[in-house]
C-alpha cells in the first residue's frame, strides 16, 4: 500500500507512517544511535539502564523515591489472545524495515510473537505537554516533555538540576531494538491522560518509486504532523497484549520489540549498581527486574543481599564503596570540613592555602590514623557575556583501604556515576566526589559527553561559554588527588625515617617492663629514634610507644574509654605493596617465640600468625608486644 494515500486529512486508527520527502530536502541519515554504540560506555546495556533511569529521575514527581521497573519477555508473551485474535502492533512497518537501504540487515519475522523489553518508572509526571507543539522558536512557552521526547533529536530544555544534557539520551531505546523501534506509553501527571506512540528510525529510503524521511511514527496523523493514540480501546489492547502495569499510574512505559542480544538481565542488574548506587543507597531510587518468573527489587536494604546471591566478578570491590557511600549519605552538612573558596580572578587551584592551620593539622592525624573525612569544597565561575559570578561547591568523601590494590575515585553529579572521570593517584585511598549543587550540576553537565561518561574540558560547547572553565573543571577533577596529596605530605625538617630499611640504628629504647627509659634529648613523641616502629593505623583512642624489640599499646590520654575488643595486626614494612597482605609465617608467628607477649588489665583472646585480639578490662591497660627484628620495620593496625 502507498503511503501517500495517507499524507492529508486526519486519521483516528492508530498506523505506521514514514514521511514522503520533497525533491530540495538534504538527505542526511541518522546518527544519533552511535553515540550508544561507542567502546566508551562499555556496552549497550550500560548505555540502556544510564539513560532510562538519568530520564525517569529528571521527571520525579513529588519527594517520594522512583521505581524503574525492567521486564524481558519471550515470544509466547506477544503472540496470540486468548480470544485466538492477533494484534499486528507492526503491521505497515515491516515494508520499509526491509527496503535496500533501510540500513538494516537480518530482519526477524514480524509476523509472529517477539521477544521484548518492558521498562516502566513510577512516582513520575509522564510526558506533560501541548501534544500539537511542533516547534520552540517562539517566547514563552512552557516546558513540553512530549514535545521534547518525540519530535527533537539532540536539542533539550532540561533545566540545570536535570541529569541529561544532550536530548540524545531517547535514542538508546530505538538503537536497543534489532528493527530500531520503540513505542512509549504515558499517563501524565497533571491531566491523567494516556497516551500511546511508536517510533522507528531507519536511513532515507525508497519504497514504490517515493523517497522517505528516517524517521517513522506509530500513532494518528492531522496531516504531516503524528500524534498519540488515545482510544481507551487501543490502549487497552497494547496494555493487555505485552502486560503492561501502567494502568492509570502516571509515569512512562518504553517497549522496546526484539532487542538486541546484548541486553541480558544479569548486565542489566550489574549496570544498575554500577551506575547509579548513589541514589540506590539514599532512598531515591528503586529499581525492579524481571525475567523468567523472577523478580528483583533493588533498594537501600536489599542491596547487599543481591550483591552476596551476585557471581558478578566486578563486584569485589562494592562493599567498600557501599561502606563509604552509606557514610556519606548519613553525614550532615555541618560535619564537613570547610575549606576556604579560592581567589577569584584567575585560575583556581586546590592548594594548603586553602585549609586553616587548624584544619590541616586535624584532618592529616585524622587521615593517618584511618578515618573517614567529608571536605566541602567551594568555588565559582562565570559565564561569557555575565558580570554575575556563580558561587558554587561539592562534596569529596575520603577514606584509607589497604584492600584496594590502586586508587579508587567515583565522581557522582545529581546520583549518576560519571565512569570515565578519575583522578586519585594514591594506592590504598577510596574518594567520593558528589556534585548536588544545582548551578555546579549545570557547569558540569556543559562539559559532559552525550553518553555521559565523562567531562571534556575542550568540548567547543564547554569552551566557549564559561571564563576559565578548563581550568575550573580540572579543580573539580583533581581534588581528591589533590587533597591526599596534601594530607600525605611529609612533614617539613629531619626525616629520621628515610634510609632506614639502608641502615639499622642503634636501641635507644625502652625496655619491656617500662623501667631503665633512655629517650632521645629532643623527643616529644615517647619514641624512640631507634625504635623499629614504622606507622600504627587505627583509632585515635590508643597510643603505640616503641620499645626494645616490640611496642606497647595503651589507651590515649584524655580518651574517656576504649571498646571492649581490640585487634592488633602486625607485620613488617615491605618497600612496595601492601605489608599485611605479604605477611608470611617465615616473618614471625605472635603464638611462638621469640615473639612474647604481657597483657596487663587486659585477657589474651587470640594470638596467632600475626594478630592479637584482647578483651579491655581495666581503662589503664597495657599490651606489650616484643621478640621482633630490630633490624626490620614493623606497621601496626588496629581494629576495635
Amino acid at each position: 500500500m502507498d503511503d501517500r494515500r495517507h499524507l492529508r486529512g486526519a486519521t483516528t486508527q492508530a498506523q505506521w507512517r514514514f514521511r514522503e520527502m520533497q525533491p530540495g530536502e538534504i538527505n542526511i541519515d541518522p546518527i544519533e544511535g552511535e553515540f550508544f554504540t561507542t567502546e566508551a560506555l562499555g556496552s549497550l546495556n550500560d548505555a540502556l539502564v544510564r539513560e532510562s533511569i538519568q530520564n525517569s529521575l529528571d521527571a520525579a514527581a513529588g519527594e517520594g523515591p522512583v521505581t524503574v521497573r525492567f521486564s524481558f519477555h519471550q515470544p509466547s508473551e506477544s503472540g496470540v489472545a486468548s480470544d485466538g485474535t492477533r494484534h499486528h502492533w507492526l503491521d505497515g512497518l515491516g515494508r520499509h524495515l526491509r527496503v535496500r537501504h533501510a540500513g538494516l540487515h537480518d530482519i526477524p519475522s514480524l509476523d509472529d510473537g517477539f521477544d521484548y523489553i518492558l521498562i516502566e518508572d513510577y512516582g513520575t509526571r509522564g510526558l506533560q505537554g501541548d501534544i500539537r507543539q511542533y516547534d520552540d522558536l517562539d517566547d514563552g512557552l512552557q516546558r513540553n516533555d512530549f514535545y521534547y521526547f518525540w519530535r527533537n533529536i539532540g536539542r533539550t530544555r532540561k533545566g540545570e538540576t536535570d541529569i541529561g544534557r544532550w536530548g540524545l539520551g531517547k535514542t538508546v531505546f530505538q538503537a536497543a531494538s534489532r528493527i530500531n523501534t520503540f513505542f512509549g506509553l504515558t499517563v501524565r501527571g497533571d491531566d491523567g491522560r494516556a497516551m500511546l506512540m511508536g517510533q522507528s528510525v531507519l536511513k532515507i529510503h525508497k519504497l514504490n518509486g517515493h523517497r522517505y524521511s528516517p524517521y517513522g511514527f506509530f500513532g494518528r496523523f492531522e496531516g504531516e504532523l503524528p500524534l498519540p493514540v488515545e482510544d481507551n480501546g487501543q490502549i487497552t489492547a497494547f496494555v493487555d497484549r505485552f502486560g503492561l502495569e501502567r494502568r492509570n499510574r502516571p509515569g512512562l512505559s518504553i517497549l522496546i520489540p526484539f532487542p538486541d542480544e546484548d541486553i541480558q538481565p544479569s548486565g542489566t542488574l550489574q549496570s544498575v549498581i554500577a551506575h547509579y548506587l548513589f541514589p540506590i543507597l539514599a532512598g531515591r531510587l528503586i529499581v525492579v527486574l524481571r525475567f523468567a518468573d523472577k523478580t528483583y527489587e533493588i533498594n537501600a536494604a536489599s542491596l547487599d543481599e543481591i550483591l552476596k546471591r551476585s557471581q558478578w566478578p566486578a563486584k569485589k570491590g562494592l562493599p567498600g564503596l557501599i561502606g563509604l557511600a552509606r557514610w556519606a549519605i548519613r553525614q550532615p552538612p555541618a560535619s564537613h570540613i570547610r575549606l576556604k573558596e579560592p581567589p577569584e580572578g584567575r585560575a583556581q587551584k586546590l592548594t594548603m592555602d586553602l585549609f586553616t592551620m587548624e584544619q590541616l593539622t586535624e584532618t592529616t592525624q585524622q587521615f593517618q590514623e584511618g578515618r573517614r573525612l567529608a571536605f566541602q569544597v567551594p568555588l565559582s565561575f562565570q559565564c561569557k557575556g555575565r558580570k554575575a559570578i556563580q558561587k558554587a561547591s561539592f562534596t569529596v568523601y575520603l577514606e584509607k583501604d589497604e584492600t584496594l590494590d590502586k586508587a579508587e575515585d567515583h565522581f557522582i553529579r545529581q546520583g549518576i556515576t560519571i565512569p570515565e572521570v578519575s583522578s586519585l593517584k594514591h594506592k590504598g585511598i577510596r574518594a567520593i566526589v558528589s556534585i548536588s549543587d544545582p548551578a555546579l550540576s549545570s557547569f558540569l553537565g556543559d562539559a559532559e559527553n552525550p553518553a555521559h561518561t565523562e567531562w571534556e574540558r575542550n568540548s567547543r560547547k564547554f569552551k566557549m561559554k564559561y571564563i576559565r572553565g578548563p581550568s575550573t573543571l580540572d579543580f573539580v577533577k583533581t581534588s581528591p588527588r589533590e587533597i591526599v596529596k596534601i594530607l600525605t605530605r611529609p612533614p617539613k625538617g629531619r626525616d629520621k625515617n628515610l634510609l632506614r630499611h639502608l641502615f639499622a640504628l642503634g636501641d635507644n629504647t625502652e625496655d619491656p617492663a617500662g623501667q631503665g627509659s633512655r629517650k632521645t634529648k629532643g623527643d616529644e613523641s615517647g619514641q624512640a629514634d631507634g625504635d623499629i616502629f614504622v606507622g600504627v593505623e587505627g583509632a585515635a583512642y590508643l597510643r603505640l610507644s616503641a620499645i626494645k624489640g616490640g611496642f606497647r599499646l595503651t589507651r590515649r590520654p584524655g580518651t574517656p574509654k576504649v571498646p571492649r575488643h581490640i585487634t592488633v595486626w602486625m607485620a613488617y614494612e615491605v618497600r612496595s605493596g601492601n605489608p599485611f597482605k605479604k605477611y608470611t609465617t617465615l616473618d614471625f608467628d605472635v603464638g611462638q617465640a621469640p615473639v612474647q607477649i604481657y597483657p596487663e588489665g587486659c585477657r589474651l583472646l587470640l594470638a596467632k600468625q600475626n594478630a592479637v585480639q584482647v578483651e579491655v578490662l581495666r581503662g589503664d591497660f597495657k599490651l606489650t608486644v616484643t621478640g621482633f627484628d630490630p633490624h626490620r620495620d614493623l606497621r601496626v593496625k588496629t581494629l576495635p
